[in-house]
């Protein structure tokens, strides 16, 4: 489970408890911050927190605002200049400025806040729009992947808008929460948050030999999806890889038992050329973005021939999609070193970085934007 999510499962129980609670979450940064976009924390009336919004020099300072709102009823937004030493004096700052919306969460029925918990404990792609007001009760509009939206904004043609927008950042392979300013049709300027929540990423992994455990259990810790292919129940076990998803098929039916989709990254790494290459003739033609394959550049190119020579052809796409050899070069040696490089391969992949050293890029948080 990913912090996000259990920011909701807490959002779903203090509702059910009837505790009130307030919900700040970081609408825009300017500059560079520790935690973009999207990132939450939840403040219970009792003080309880769960989240972070910052790197630890904000969270004591919206507690505090969150008591107000969530006395007053009335959201808040806020910025924090990440210049400043941050009034208590730890010196902490960033250089950076951060917009934090603090919002009561509500307490009786909101089609759109309901829906959007919801969608997101089931694990479905879906954005939620709020117009950052700092009075009266939040409009929000819920817009899901599949099916209706959910709520309205007073200006039809701003909501006209966002919904279009929404629509479009769900079929971006990385899409991120932003704000956006609409003028509406008053001529009243308005800033509008798009959250953007995305299903945990799903991670299939292809063989279950030692060399596969500290793969899945840096991937479990990510809150990722995790499945294991292999058909030996020994090595494929819930004592070896706990927390994962397995799955014990032989190569032959791995089109009957193992779904590959557009946000699913695959490994490959049976450590048995025959079945790595069976492997690799049902992965390629997937819409996976990522397919790893561990073993040396000679041995890829061996399985792609001998696959060549059944007759079955790649597309240069397809083939671009390969990583052989997997991973990224930081010396990696032990089976631990090697997969945190396979990971961070992949994060990169999936933020749309290159994975090099920060000190001298001009960016940190801006990857590539690839659609769909």
């Amino acid at each position: 489970m990913t912090e996000n999510e259990k920011i909701i499962q807490a959002v779903i129980d203090t509702r059910v408890k009837g505790v009130k609670a307030a919900l700040a979450t970081v609408v825009r940064v300017y500059g560079s911050a520790y935690r973009r976009e999207g990132a939450k924390m939840l403040i219970d009336e009792h003080e309880n927190r769960i989240g972070m919004v910052s790197g630890g020099c904000l969270e004591a300072d919206v507690a505090e605002v969150a008591k107000q709102v969530i006395s007053s009823g009335t959201p808040l937004l806020k910025t924090y200049d990440m210049d400043e030493d941050l009034v208590w004096g730890l010196g902490l700052g960033c250089p950076g400025t951060v917009d934090i919306y603090i919002e009561p969460v509500p307490q009786k029925k909101d089609p759109a806040f309901d829906l959007w918990l919801a969608t997101i404990k089931e694990e479905q792609p879906c954005v939620l729009a709020t117009i950052l007001l700092e009075k009266g009760d939040s409009e929000r509009i819920f817009i899901p992947k599949k099916g209706a939206p959910a709520g309205d904004f007073s200006d039809s043609t701003v909501q006209a808008h966002v919904i279009t927008m929404a629509q479009q950042k769900m079929k971006e392979k990385n899409p991120k929460s932003l704000s956006q300013s609409f003028t509406m049709e008053n001529g009243k300027e308005i800033d509008i948050f798009i959250d953007v929540y995305m299903p945990p990423a799903e991670l299939v992994i292809f063989g279950a030999g030692h060399d596969a455990i500290p793969v899945a259990q840096y991937a479990v810790s990510l809150g990722w999806k995790t499945i294991l292919v292999d058909p030996r129940p020994f090595y494929n076990s819930e004592e070896r890889f706990p927390g994962t998803v397995r799955i014990l098929v032989d190569t032959s039916k791995l089109k009957d038992e193992v779904k590959i989709g557009g946000h699913t990254y695959v490994i490959v790494m049976n450590h048995h050329i025959e079945r790595d290459r069976e492997t690799l003739k049902y992965v390629l033609p997937s819409p996976s973005p990522y397919i790893g394959v561990l073993g040396p550049r000679k041995r890829r190119v061996r399985m792609l021939e001998a696959i060549q020579g059944e007759g079955i052809r790649f597309t240069e796409e397809q083939l671009r999609r390969m990583h052989s050899p997997i991973g990224l070069d930081i010396g990696s040696e032990t089976p631990e070193e090697i997969a945190i490089s396979i990971m961070a391969e992949i994060i990169a992949v999936q933020k749309g970085h290159h994975g090099g050293f920060l000190q001298d890029a001009n960016t940190i948080h801006q990857g590539a934007t690839v659609n769909l």
